[in-house]
């Protein structure tokens, strides 16, 4: 019977691990990397489109990296779930009272971009701004999907860099 012996298994074995885990801290390096250009990307969409009224969605743009993985988006940061994707994609009539605009999010907007006085004018306005969002919805203003379009090729770019230099 013949016995075959391989010499340097271990130390094999560690290198690959090695190499496996500077790859994924480049990759995540990458990954935040192209994210930052896209949330950037998105703010500038926002800033064209005029839809930057208030500053608060542009503010909650962000890279979020945890041990899941990278994301980068416009996060909730107090105006309610779901802002970022109602000026993203639009927002249909809601049947439900639940689903009205909140109005302290809109008090801001309506005062700003219509110039509209604080007091009860401005109550008035608002009120009246919410009640035709619920009843007619809102048409889309996309900014982040363009921006992801626009950086969808240089993504795997950024990354392959990234692992390039890590694992030298």
């Amino acid at each position: 019977m013949a016995e075959i012996k391989i010499e340097g298994l271990r130390e094999l074995k560690a290198d690959f691990a090695e190499v496996k885990r500077r790859a994924g801290e480049g990759s995540t390096r990458g990954l935040q990397e192209a994210g930052l250009e896209i949330v950037a990307e998105a703010k500038k969409n926002l800033n064209q489109n005029k839809t930057n009224n208030t500053g608060t969605l542009r503010a909650s743009g962000k890279v979020q990296t945890d041990r899941e993985g990278v994301d980068a988006g416009f996060f909730s940061n107090g105006s309610g779930e779901g802002y970022a994707s109602y000026v993203e994609y639009g927002r249909g009539p809601t049947q439900k009272a639940g689903q009205i605009p909140l109005r302290t999010t809109l008090k801001a907007w309506v005062h700003r971009k219509l110039g509209v006085p604080y007091g009860k004018e401005l109550e008035t306005a608002t009120f009246l701004i919410a009640r035709k969002i619920h009843r007619k919805g809102t048409k889309a203003q996309p900014f982040f999907a363009p921006a992801v379009k626009k950086f969808e090729d240089k993504i795997s770019e950024v990354v392959s860099k990234f692992i390039d230099e890590a694992i030298g």
